[in-house]
């Protein structure tokens, strides 16, 4: 089986509400470093050097903020995620989920345009808004809808500032080869699904898209549903995994942005690593919104490790 021989951090946090999640990596390796036996010194390390160097103000654009230096920053992360991938399988580290759109996009372009690319996404949120119909603004909220290319202007909330459209294109067409969308609705399969808006749910429900939630995992088991992923995605080119630590119950997940009450406990969340790190074509796996400043004695990133360890094991 093979596991992953490279940690990269992308250390971007300006897609989230609350600001830390930069510092996962730092907290992670102390959380490790207090180990009898670490597992993060049996990785070569890299920080992408993508994240532009003057942050500014949130801009104008209050349905899309940062969307400038975001747009510029995927870019460079597409870039930097591809060069990788083509020659590794990386364990990503990322700040806030923002950064998947320049993640996405960069196995899109290791793979090439005419590959079956999957995504499973292990997260309390659907990731589904736009900013047309964002209720905060926060771009880690859109990474989804803006890699498979959509507006939903259908269910806007409001019309928006002229001078965030070309931003938005630019994160829809975000790589080199500006190719939108970089996945479909059908490529998608979501585990933990609780917390999304009315907007989020007509995609979801009109596009049929794969999600469980934590009362199908109840109903039906949790084996079931991430057999059904591993069956689902068997036949893909390739498979990126995107575990979002508020996808665990709130016991859990204290060191995260957004919380959400009834969510995976952590023998639960190591199942899913456990049985989805089996699937041969995974070419990148991430762990998200990890956020020490908003933690207890580093409990988020203790959790983290030990997925970590379930990940690299036989």
């Amino acid at each position: 089986m093979k596991k992953p021989d490279i940690l990269v951090s992308v250390p971007s946090d300006i897609g989230a509400q609350r600001m830390g999640t930069s510092l996962a990596v730092d907290a992670l390796l102390v959380a490790d470093a207090e180990r009898a036996q670490p597992v993060l010194k049996q990785f070569s390390k890299k920080t992408l050097s993508s994240f532009p160097e003057k942050r500014g103000e949130t801009g104008p654009y209050v349905q899309g903020k940062y969307a400038k230096l975001l747009s510029e920053l995927n870019n460079n992360t597409a870039k930097e995620i591809s060069a990788i991938v083509k020659k590794q399988y990386p364990l990503v580290i990322s700040g806030d989920h923002s950064n998947a759109i320049g993640i996405m996009a960069g196995i899109r372009e290791a793979i090439g345009a005419d590959k079956k690319l999957g995504v499973i996404w292990v997260d309390a949120h659907a990731d589904l808004h736009t900013p047309y119909t964002t209720p905060s603004g926060n771009l880690h909220g859109m990474s989804l809808s803006a890699s498979m290319g959509y507006d939903n202007i259908e269910l806007s909330r409001s019309t928006i500032d002229a001078g965030l459209k070309p931003f938005w294109e630019e994160l829809k067409h975000c790589g080199a080869s500006r190719l939108t969308p970089k996945i479909g609705p059908e490529d998608i399969f979501f585990i933990g699904l609780r917390d999304f808006e009315i907007q989020e749910y007509h995609l979801i429900r009109d596009y049929k898209l794969n999600h469980y939630s934590p009362y199908d995992v109840k109903a039906k088991g949790l084996t079931y549903i991430l057999d059904q992923a591993v069956t689902y995605f068997a036949d893909y080119d390739a498979v990126y995994v995107s575990f979002d630590v508020d996808v665990l119950d709130t016991s859990v997940s204290t060191g995260t942005g957004t919380p959400v009450y009834n969510g995976l406990l952590l023998p639960e969340a190591k199942q899913v690593v456990d049985t989805l790190k089996r699937l041969k074509n995974i070419r990148l796996w991430e762990f998200t919104e990890i956020n020490p400043l908003l933690d207890n004695n580093n409990s988020m990133s203790k959790a983290v490790i030990e997925l970590i360890d379930v990940l690299m094991e036989d």
